[in-house]
């Protein structure tokens, strides 16, 4: 029987399950980690579940923080830092990385000449420690015409730094997809938290580029 495909998550609170991304039995550096997501709605039903149940992946850390930022190489619980802890601690290692993260750097008005150097090195890290692994980094949604413009910029340095990573490094274009603007809005909880409908996209988009990018090359 061939093994099944490890799958780990650095992400923040879209990414978060009560649980599940605070698992110390995984991870002993998640046992803080915020979440916000947990019942009523179903764990079945986060992007990341209909990813792992569309390619049978097992889940090997979800190391995602609610309300935390990618940027802050200063911040032990940032992005850049926890990208050092996506291997479980009995020694497994993923095979499949999701780097989901950005949104909250581009709320709080970080520069983005600050994001692209901390994305840079978060992608990095994950080259170094994780050598074998498929990285698959999802790119910010264009969900506020204000913020369109920035948006942007911030997605022109997510791509940079997946090109200087290289290979095994790819993109999962969110901004280009139906989730966008006022649809955004609909298919959330609150604004900002993607609902049922809304994970359900997400994980459209991450399975078309997982297909592209990895399963179409095993």
């Amino acid at each position: 029987m061939l093994k099944t495909k490890m799958l780990s998550i650095l992400g923040d609170s879209v990414s978060t399950y009560k649980g599940v991304s605070n698992d110390a039995s995984a991870n002993s550096t998640l046992i803080y980690n915020p979440y916000y997501y947990q019942e009523p709605l179903p764990i079945e039903k986060t992007y990341w579940k209909l990813v792992m149940e569309a390619f049978d992946l097992t889940l090997c850390v979800n190391n995602s923080w609610s309300g935390g930022n990618l940027s802050g190489l200063d911040n032990p619980n940032s992005g850049v830092n926890r990208a050092n802890n996506l291997a479980r601690d009995d020694g497994s290692t993923p095979d499949l990385i999701i780097v989901f993260m950005g949104m909250n750097d581009l709320g709080r008005c970080v520069d983005v000449s600050v994001f692209s150097v901390d994305y840079e090195r978060t992608l990095m890290t994950i080259k170094k420690k994780y050598p074998r692994a498929f990285v698959c980094c999802v790119n910010l949604p264009d969900r506020d015409i204000v913020m369109k413009k920035r948006t942007e910029l911030f997605n022109t340095a997510i791509d940079a730094a997946v090109k200087h990573a290289g290979e095994n490094f790819f993109v999962a274009d969110l901004f280009h997809s139906r989730l966008n603007n006022d649809y955004y809005y609909m298919n959330t909880l609150d604004g900002l938290h993607p609902d049922e409908d809304g994970m359900r996209m997400i994980a459209e988009v991450i399975k078309e580029s997982l297909t592209q990018h990895y399963f179409e090359k095993e």
